[in-house]
């Protein structure tokens, strides 16, 4: 039987709790320091499925078969100990800047929500990027998380008119944006995944 948990991460992510479900029995999650996860955990810092950050991993072949699973950085020494192998968890979907995009993000519930956007979008949203409260990442940041399924932020659609007269054309845009902002009337507004409820949905 499955249960929720989650493990907190390392630095830059010391405040991100990277939560998941295990078949793991309860006596080796808690050697891996595996915590659990139920509705009173708070939504600051949690995140579900993100292609990076992840945990390590650990590992141990007892009797009955090879065990696998996330653990927490403060767990490591006592593992190690009792015969755990850790590994470096493969992370992957980080964007980066190139000539036709450029890595963005909002906050929402403490993370830094963050995927590539299109320069083009971009010049397009002109003054409402800085409006919808999404930031260009400029390289210093140490704390990006790229493909969560949770947090996931609230979407808002924006329609404008290309053009004058008959050959006006509409030009859509949809995208992310931080819910701590007051949005423009002018703007369609679709919930995003940010609460506890939320987070039920995902695993």
């Amino acid at each position: 039987m499955s249960r929720l948990v989650f493990v907190p991460l390392e630095a830059p992510y010391a405040d991100h709790k990277y939560g998941f479900r295990t078949t793991l029995e309860e006596s080796k999650g808690t050697i891996l320091g595996h915590q659990t996860l139920d509705a009173s955990t708070p939504v600051t810092g949690l995140i579900f499925k993100a292609n990076h950050p992840k945990p390590k991993r650990a590992s141990k072949t007892f009797a009955t078969g090879t065990n696998s699973s996330f653990i927490a950085p403060a767990a490591i020494a006592a593992a190690i100990a009792a015969g755990w192998d850790i590994v470096k968890a493969k992370s992957n979907g980080r964007k980066s800047r190139s000539t036709f995009q450029i890595p963005v993000y909002v906050t929402v519930n403490g993370v830094k929500y963050a995927w590539g956007m299109k320069k083009s979008q971009k010049a397009k949203l002109g003054a409402n990027f800085a409006t919808l409260g999404i930031k260009e990442v400029t390289g210093t940041e140490q704390d990006l998380v790229f493909g969560a399924s949770f947090p996931k932020p609230p979407r808002v659609q924006s329609l404008t008119l290309s053009g004058k007269g008959a050959s006006a054309t509409s030009v859509s845009s949809n995208t992310f944006y931080d819910p701590s902002n007051t949005i423009p009337d002018t703007f369609r507004t679709y919930a995003g995944l940010i609460t506890a409820a939320d987070w039920a949905t995902v695993v």
